[in-house]
């Protein structure tokens, strides 16, 4: 870079006397003074220059010389270095490797020495380590805030001294005792909102925990309790909340389990959920059952108060009852009555069997669309193996549902609606009955 720096700037330097030469030639010798003047500045510029770049070129000779001997000694320094950690590593990995073999004999004077004692600490890290899955999340955490760290170290520990078994013994005696205690404590409760309060609850044993009737589940994250999303039938919460109002022994519903149970009914479908997986077919099922329960108890209450009106009109000798007297006395002979009694029976009988046939026809009608919802349903649920195999059983489930669902619908509203129409049937029957029997007595004294 240097060189070349020279020798542009000979280049320059040459064409610069060439240009004087030239222009020395062209013009007139009154102007040779003002030529001498400017080569005595261009020698003087050339001369300037020169020592300027010949200053800067050794600044950069040197400084390049000054970075190789430096990069030369950190060359040697990282050299040095790497034969110190090169002997290092081996003997690192001689003392890596003796140490190993001080390890396996040591193991194996421990296993000798420990004898029977081996599987007397192997029994004792099986017991903490099953102690700590049962109690887990239990309702009595909050008593006992040490105990899952400390299960956690006896079920690591290769040899447990007196202290450890000690500690062990302790753990499960206290749970011995906690199951066989009804207490009341002051804990966390964790309200739906995600506020926490503190509140008094009753635990029973490490089964369940409850407040004010309402079952509580752990939640160990904010280290308190929560209500159960979804409490048990009313015969359950019942109980509980008649033990918390009782001074004396009274029975209080407990889960064995631990909490898995009452878990359990949360995914417990409502009604209303179990009608929904019976799907369209379900639904209409409902529509028709409760049609016909509406209409039913509409044709009772209006054969009811019938009947009531037909023994008023009896009593004073008015309505039908007038009318067939007035048939009796204005006919002449028997057959004619006959007749006229029989047309006003009709159409008395047509006017109070009105709709009950369709009573029938709905208690008919129920099971026979919930033998189609069945069918439906195992149609679904075949598909549902032949794309997804048997593998997993929710993916049947649905088609199950729906064919246990929709029978189940027709068979509850089947049997109620046909026992209405029976009992509807046996009013009409009652009232046309009493009007027969008068009737008949009418055309009696006629005859």
């Amino acid at each position: 870079m240097i060189r070349l720096n020279r020798i542009i700037f000979c280049c320059f330097l040459i064409l610069g006397l060439a240009n004087s030469l030239v222009a020395q030639e062209s013009e007139e010798l009154s102007i040779e003074d003002k030529r001498v003047q400017n080569i005595e500045d261009l020698i003087s510029r050339v001369k300037s220059n020169t020592y300027r770049l010949n200053a800067k070129d050794k600044k950069a000779i040197d400084d390049f010389i000054s970075f190789v001997q430096q990069r030369e000694s950190m060359l040697k320094d990282a050299k040095f270095r790497l034969a110190q950690e090169e002997k290092r590593s081996a003997r690192l990995e001689k003392s890596f490797e003796d140490n190993e073999q001080v390890l396996t004999e040591l193991e194996s004077e421990l296993q000798l020495k420990l004898g029977v004692l081996g599987e007397l600490f192997g029994v004792a890290r099986q017991m903490a380590g099953e102690l700590k899955a049962d109690t887990i999340g239990g309702y009595n955490f909050s008593e006992f805030p040490n105990r899952d760290p400390q299960l956690d170290r006896l079920a690591t520990l290769k040899v447990l001294d007196l202290p450890a078994l000690e500690d062990l013994w302790l753990l499960h005696l206290n749970e011995i005792k906690s199951s066989g205690e009804i207490i009341n404590k002051e804990v966390n409760i964790i309200e739906p909102d995600g506020d926490i309060s503190i509140d008094t609850i009753t635990r029973y044993g490490p089964f369940n925990a409850a407040l004010g009737g309402n079952f509580l589940t752990v939640d160990l994250e904010n280290n308190g309790y929560k209500k159960l999303a979804k409490q048990p039938e009313g015969s359950i919460t019942g109980k509980l909340k008649s033990h918390q109002k009782s001074d004396e022994y009274a029975i209080a519903p407990i889960d064995p389990t631990r909490g898995f149970l009452l878990s359990l009914y949360l995914e417990k479908p409502t009604i209303f959920q179990r009608i929904a997986q019976g799907k369209l077919i379900g639904f209409i099922i409902l529509i028709i059952g409760i049609s016909g329960f509406i209409f039913a108890i509409y044709r009772y209450y209006f054969l009811f108060m019938k009947g009531r009106s037909l023994i008023s009109e009896k009593q004073t000798n008015s309505g039908i009852y007038k009318e067939i007297a007035d048939l009796s006395s204005n006919s002449k002979d028997a057959d004619s009555l006959e007749r006229s009694i029989d047309e006003i029976l009709v159409a008395l009988n047509g006017s109070l069997s009105k709709g009950v046939n369709w009573i029938k026809f709905l208690a008919a009608v129920a099971p026979l669309l919930g033998l189609l919802g069945t069918v439906i349903g195992m149609i679904e649920t075949f598909q549902a193996i032949t794309l997804f195999g048997t593998g997993d059983p929710k993916q049947m489930a649905g088609g199950i549902s729906q064919a246990l669902v929709t029978t189940m619908l027709g068979l509850i509203f089947a049997a109620p609606l046909l026992a209405l129409y029976t009992l509807l049937s046996e009013k009409v029957n009652e009232i046309m009955q009493d009007l027969d029997e008068y009737a008949s007595l009418t055309l009696a004294k006629k005859s």
